[in-house]
């Protein structure tokens, strides 16, 4: 294509674009945008990222009567685009997207399909395709591997519908962002080379890092908002890409703005932790506190002293849900690990912005806000996933999120002030859902993880490594492991209660050594074999307290919670498609998928205004899956569906705050687990993706035989 034909395409692109603010009705920006029981245009649901509908067509009173109404096979990733097979991976992992009767789903070779939600028959499928020799020519792009041994790969967490667009918003694998029409699978815009010439950048970005959930948008500011992430997580390679996020202008496709998470890694920067000290928290520390009692501890942030950064730090992706506030025009979001771990000797200092959750003015582009749950990271406790933001008539508005280590974090929206920090482990052991052992550190006789203080030195910029510490000896018992982190996946708000509802993962690990940074080692292993559990928890938003909680014996979760107008449900590991009643957790109903559901569940209407419950069967992991799944549609059977009535939805507010603990008698699996032994035959750990041998995004190496005893997965009760 000569330069006149890209300027003609360009044109083109920009005057399709404008067409789209011209002729599509105007957007209401007082509340989350997409907030109907008709559709599921974002990851989680609407543009706050609630994973809630007010629909009520399906309750808890015709629960019963639902059933399959069509299945949508997958192709497999050998019927994709030949040119990009080598660098993408098998399978859907993505939930579902509903919008004006169609359903939308990408695979993680980024081939994406619509549905007719009515019957299940294809509507159009689109395939993405870029030529990676002229990439890689092009741009500062790598296609390598994280994880030695596995390959190539881009690892899809979400995509998705753009309103004024009309047209579906993904991340590509060349630092790309692209839109395809909702209604014919046509290219309606392709915003290229955004990692090219950022300033401060040596290296190159390495697919194999995560994508973000999905790509933000401002539609006041009619701007597009990307992540470029680095990718280091346990296996060292040469040098990490700059963590950047950037606001894109979609009639121009230019960027407007830049926000970095990492220092220039070009020069030496001794002031980077305190450039932006003012507007920060480490925990529900003031970093003005501590740049006043400890400053050296702030300087030279992932550097020596006089040093470059070092080449072996970084920080990775987005996993979560882009949230903008269309009447403040502020953003919020989540950073990925800071890398490396668990050997953290060549990186000294707080490693912001890893691990962060932040605002950004999207503006001004600049940073607002920040808050570091867990400054200095050493056991990749990211803030994966993504978080909520919600008008709350007694806080004001508030962003919530809970991060790997388990403390939900309620932060003052505007201020970036932690109003709470709820300790999840804590409601855990209370619960008897684990033991008490992880209420104490390792030099303590137990097995919860460490805290880095800011104020402290050793914390600071000596530590090598958490095992082998002051804190723990080698190997190290380490609760939570960090896989998906307590949290387990997205949560779940019900704006008409101010109800939090969101998984406590009962998951446990072994530190075995953290070798130290060589170019193509390992800095990580774990080990041993533990059982795991989840608990659903029910959260007064207010008061921090636990409103009732559900036990869940069989293994860790990953598929998300959504909320209705009465219930909560959710795809669970078993097979089971579980429908709990949201005021007190009781178990309604449970409706065998026969497949283990990794991936989480939505729900929307056809275009006859029939509600449905959409998902994904048969991804056998949510990271690797070898299968590439089936979509399924339930709904209610066509007598229950004659009776039907619909109501309003209207918010009040609870005041209640006892606490009470869900049990069914319809459940029919009875699991207990003993504190002594190492290995536990009744309790699944292969369904929550990588075994705990071979961490994901890092490196295990080998089947450990441990002694420690597994101590925290004990249900006190039967």
């Amino acid at each position: 294509m000569n330069n006149n034909e890209k300027s003609l395409k360009y044109v083109l692109t920009a005057l399709i674009i404008l067409s789209f603010s011209t002729f599509l009705p105007a957007i209401a920006y007082a509340a989350p945008i997409a907030d109907t029981a008709k559709d599921w245009q974002y990851v989680n649901g609407n543009s706050w990222g609630y994973n809630y509908s007010p629909e009520t067509q399906i309750n808890k009173n015709n629960i019963g009567d639902l059933e399959i109404k069509w299945l949508f096979p997958i192709e497999s990733k050998s019927s994709g685009v030949a040119a990009i097979q080598a660098v993408t991976l098998e399978g859907a992992t993505t939930p579902p997207i509903v919008r004006n009767g169609k359903v939308f789903v990408t695979t993680q070779y980024l081939r994406t399909y619509a549905v007719d939600a009515n019957d299940g028959k294809l509507l159009w499928k689109h395939d993405y395709t870029i030529n990676v020799t002229d990439i890689t020519r092009r741009i500062p792009m790598e296609y390598g591997a994280i994880i030695p041994g596995f390959g190539l790969y881009s690892h899809m967490h979400g995509f998705r519908f753009w309103e004024s667009g009309n047209a579906l918003l993904l991340n590509g694998i060349a630092c790309d962002v692209f839109a395809v029409n909702a209604d014919t699978g046509k290219d309606v815009l392709w915003v290229k080379d955004l990692c090219a010439d950022i300033p401060g950048n040596l290296y190159k970005y390495r697919q194999g890092a995560v994508s973000s959930t999905n790509v933000g948008t401002y539609e006041k500011g009619k701007q597009l908002i990307a992540v470029m992430p680095g990718a280091m997580h346990s296996y060292i390679y040469g040098g990490d890409a700059r963590h950047t996020t950037l606001g894109i202008d979609w009639t121009t496709s230019k960027i407007l703005w830049r926000v970095y998470s990492f220092p220039p890694q070009d020069r030496p920067t001794k002031d980077w932790a305190t450039q932006e000290c003012s507007i920060g928290y480490f925990i529900t520390t003031p970093c003005t506190e501590v740049n006043a009692k400890a400053p050296q501890n702030l300087e030279w942030d992932w550097a020596q002293p006089n040093e470059k950064p070092s080449m072996f730090g970084g920080v990775t992706a987005n996993w979560g849900e882009i949230i903008v506030d269309e009447d403040t025009g502020i953003m919020y979001t989540n950073t990925g690990n800071q890398g490396p771990y668990t050997n953290i000797a060549e990186t000294p200092g707080p490693r912001l912005y890893g691990s962060t959750i932040m605002a950004i003015d999207l503006e001004k582009g600049v940073r607002k806000w920040w808050v570091q749950p867990f400054p200095r990271d050493p056991y990749d406790y990211d803030c994966n996933w993504g978080g909520i933001l919600t008008d709350h008539p007694t806080l004001g508005k508030i962003y919530m999120k809970g991060c790997k280590e388990g403390r939900l974090f309620i932060i003052n929206a505007a201020t970036g002030k932690p109003i709470q920090a709820i300790d999840v482990i804590a409601d855990q052991i209370a619960s008897g859902q684990i033991t008490s052992a992880a209420a104490k550190e390792g030099y303590q006789g137990g097995v919860r993880y460490h805290l880095n203080d800011p104020l402290n030195n050793y914390d600071m910029r000596v530590m090598e490594s958490p095992d082998n510490s002051k804190y723990c000896g080698r190997p190290c018992p380490l609760y939570p492991y960090f896989g998906n982190g307590i949290f387990g996946t997205d949560m779940s708000y019900d704006p008409t209660t101010q109800t939090l509802y969101h998984y406590a993962l009962g998951i446990q690990t072994t530190l075995i050594d953290s070798p130290k940074a060589v170019l193509g080692g390992s800095v990580s292993i774990t080990g041993g074999i533990y059982p795991a559990n989840t608990s659903i928890i029910a959260r007064d938003v207010v008061t921090g307290k636990v409103k009732w909680s559900y036990f869940y014996p069989t293994s860790a979760q990953r598929s998300a919670l959504v909320t209705t107008s009465d219930m909560v449900f959710a795809g669970f590991t078993d097979g089971y498609l579980k429908f709990f009643d949201k005021n007190d957790g009781k178990l309604v109903s449970q409706m065998n998928l026969g497949s283990n559901m990794q991936i989480g569940m939505t729900t929307g209407q056809d275009s006859k205004g029939n509600q449905k419950i959409f998902g994904l069967l048969g991804v056998s992991s949510s990271f690797f899956p070898t299968s590439p799944g089936t979509l399924v549609a339930i709904g209610l059977s066509e007598r229950a569906a004659k009776t039907v009535t619909t109501t309003s939805v209207t918010t009040s507010t609870t005041t209640a705050t006892s606490t009470t603990t869900a049990t069914s008698t319809v459940s029919t699996i009875s699991t207990f687990v003993s504190t002594q032994k190492t290995t536990v035959t009744s309790v699944s750990t292969e369904s929550v993706g990588l075994p705990a041998e071979v961490t994901y995004g890092a490196v295990g190496i080998a089947v450990v035989a441990i002694v420690a005893a597994a101590v925290m997965m004990t249900r006190k009760r039967a």
